[in-house]
């Protein structure tokens, strides 16, 4: 039965509901995230947004607060999910390595040199245009082919990602051209939804502090969850809404969080920033690209071919011996009736009064000239 490319991958990723959805092979961190999101959420509305429903007037209208929390929720988790299972960029793999990638800017005796040689001894590095400026691309001896500028390979997910940006241990995806911007929305979305739940704790608080002409203290004693929700936001906008800010100054100079670690840009020759509008553009305002891949299309089974073997300065395929005992029975059996053909013609011929001999008595002679020769296979 033909298997799909999804059952087939060579890389790490896991596949649900038949290659529907991608996810990276730490997927299972992605709960840890979605507790870190919805618990306290729901403590939110339980414990805080319920006392604020008749807090204002008209009378209704803190609902309003659980209604923007839920909503606002919702559209996070949606960016969370999109961003997980979304395909990041993958180039797919070579079967096998292409040696017209060796040939490029080589000479025709390097070439020759080259071609006895394996692809794990390609040339490491090649260089081509990007805005008419020469980059140096590497050779990815696991997918056996020179990725694209800002294209790196995954050691998690063991993918070559364009536009890699990083891993993200948190969504448990790779972070790169097809899915970037749906990471931003989402950090900048969570880092909005922990600054909302934080001003409205600190909002139950001062309408207890109202409500019973107390201090504090006191309101703060009427309601711990409000004090542990500022607490946690507090500690948690650290985190994400630092993360937020720097992915801005990334989009704003047009670098990935790998080139920036690596200060490819920071002698101030970032041949990718097209100033700080077009870069936000180019991540907001373009469409997505189509993915490489077709994870549930049925996957090609390959043909094993023999390896190439020098002989005579060319490239010549050396046969299986199976194939090579058959071929010689084929030969065998047609240069025996050749040959019996010929012995009967000739005697035939013959006009003299010798016992013509038989056919059997040709094909029983261990010695006779009229044999065809046994044929033996090089193995």
């Amino acid at each position: 039965m033909a298997k799909r490319v999804y059952e087939v991958w060579e890389g790490k990723n896991k596949f649900f509901f038949g290659g529907r959805l991608i996810f990276g092979p730490d997927a299972s961190s992605l709960l840890v995230t979605l507790l870190l999101i919805i618990v306290p959420v729901v403590i939110f509305c339980v414990f805080v947004a319920r006392h604020l429903q008749h807090a204002f007037s008209p009378y209704n209208a803190g609902y309003a607060i659980l209604v923007v929390a839920i909503v606002f929720t919702l559209f996070v988790l949606i960016l969370l999910f999109v961003t997980s299972a979304r395909e990041p960029g993958i180039i797919p793999r070579h079967s096998n390595p292409l040696e017209e990638e060796f040939q490029y800017g080589s000479s025709s005796a390097a070439v020759a040199e080259g071609r006895q040689k394996t692809s794990d001894q390609f040339p490491q590095t090649k260089e081509v245009l990007v805005h008419g400026i020469p980059v140096r691309v590497k050779y990815c001896c696991t997918c056996m082919l020179y990725r694209p500028p800002r294209c790196s390979h995954c050691s998690i997910c063991d993918n070559c990602v364009e536009r890699f940006d990083h891993h993200c241990g948190w969504v448990g995806q790779c972070i790169g051209l097809r899915n970037y911007r749906y990471f931003f929305m989402f950090i900048s979305s969570a880092t909005l939804l922990c600054i909302y739940v934080f001003s409205m704790s600190a909002l139950n608080i001062k309408v207890l502090m109202d409500n019973y002409n107390g201090t504090v203290w006191k309101a703060m004693q009427k309601s711990p969850p409000s004090v542990i929700l500022m607490a946690y936001c507090s500690i948690f906008l650290w985190f994400v809404g630092g993360l937020t800010g720097y992915h801005l100054y990334l989009i704003a100079t047009n670098q990935t969080t790998r080139e920036n670690h690596r200060s490819i840009a920071a002698n101030g020759s970032n041949i990718y920033d097209r100033g700080c509008r077009s870069n936000f553009i180019e991540i907001f305002c373009t469409k997505t690209k189509p993915s490489r891949n077709n994870f549930r299309a049925l996957a090609q089974e390959e043909v094993p071919q023999a390896e190439p073997e020098e002989l005579g300065g060319e490239l010549n395929p050396r046969p299986k011996v199976e194939d090579d005992l058959e071929i010689g029975e084929i030969l065998l059996t047609i240069s025996l009736r050749r040959n019996i053909e010929e012995t009967d013609a000739d005697i035939c011929s013959r006009e003299s009064n010798s016992p013509r001999n038989t056919l059997s008595e040709v094909e029983s002679d261990p010695s006779s000239d009229h044999l065809a020769p046994t044929i033996r296979p090089d193995v």
